[in-house]
């Protein structure tokens, strides 16, 4: 069992994904916005890999700002940026102390990897920068998952619904299976959040 984000294999993980599609939370964050924001718009993404994400929203219309901890991806995210819309910072998330205004942030399955203090103060970044209207697309982990007894921030369902208050909360999908992660077996428990700031 790894016990720290230290331990785990960013870079492995990223160079495994580099043929896969967008995610799916992405294209529900896309289709989420509402007509009313004007271009150009503006999206964050925290943990943004190889940028296939980042790639999907500059394509639909986005400046992207995408932030990484892995060097490994730094050459493809500059070939990224030679191209498209998108500012790629490699940056630990826990030292982000500011985030441009954004009309859509989105974060797949790496926000848990923070500690809870630096979770909570990139939580209060990320809602400061979010404008109103804006999409919030989020996975976190619940207390239940295999992970939890590691490093990072592990939530109960109470403590998701207190991170949405002022949101409208478009879904808020919770999910405990068996399955399978980059390092092996494990049990997932997770929050699928898809919310609009009021």
């Amino acid at each position: 069992m790894q016990q720290s984000s230290a331990d785990r294999d960013f870079s492995g993980y990223n160079a495994a994904q580099a043929n896969r599609p967008e995610r799916p939370l992405a294209r529900a964050a896309l289709a989420a916005m509402p007509g009313t924001v004007t271009s150009p718009r503006t999206a964050i993404e925290l943990g943004c890999g190889r940028g296939i994400e980042s790639r999907f929203l500059a394509e639909n219309g986005y400046t992207v700002h995408a932030y990484d901890v892995d060097q490994s991806v730094a050459p493809t995210l500059r070939e990224l940026a030679a191209d498209l819309p998108v500012h790629p910072e490699i940056v630990d998330l826990a030292e982000i102390s500011v985030l441009p205004g954004a009309d859509l942030v989105l974060s797949c399955a790496s926000l848990p990897f923070l500690p809870r203090d630096s979770f909570d103060g990139l939580w209060n970044i990320l809602v400061t920068a979010l404008r109103p209207q804006g999409i919030l697309a989020v996975d976190l982990f619940g207390v239940h998952d295999d992970w939890a007894v590691t490093d990072g921030t592990y939530l109960s369902r109470d403590e998701v619904e207190e991170l949405l208050e002022g949101f409208e909360v478009l879904e808020l999908a919770e999910e405990e299976r068996g399955g399978r992660s980059f390092s092996g077996p494990k049990h997932w428990h997770t929050f699928r959040v898809l919310a609009r700031r009021r």
